[in-house]
């Protein structure tokens, strides 16, 4: 991952590849992106048992609210 000040520095950076436009995300979607009811037990014992089954729907759902369910994020098939 590359932290960036703001989109336009990501776009003048020399290796900057504008096929991996859709993989730029602002801190504010990552909040929202990481900031989800299952990502909260990551840590939990149980995580895997009672969380797994919930953490795609939960993101898909992220994803959509800030715009960015496209392939880049979502897994494959």
């Amino acid at each position: 991952m590359n932290l960036f000040r703001s989109e336009e520095h990501i776009r003048r950076w020399a290796l900057f590849d504008p096929a991996s436009e859709e993989g730029i995300i602002s801190l504010s979607d990552a909040l929202v992106l990481y900031s989800t009811e299952s990502r909260r037990h990551m840590l939990d014992g149980d995580y895997l048992s009672r969380w797994g089954a919930r953490r795609w729907p939960e993101r898909r759902e992220a994803l959509a609210r800030i715009g960015k369910a496209v392939p880049y994020w979502l897994p494959v098939k």
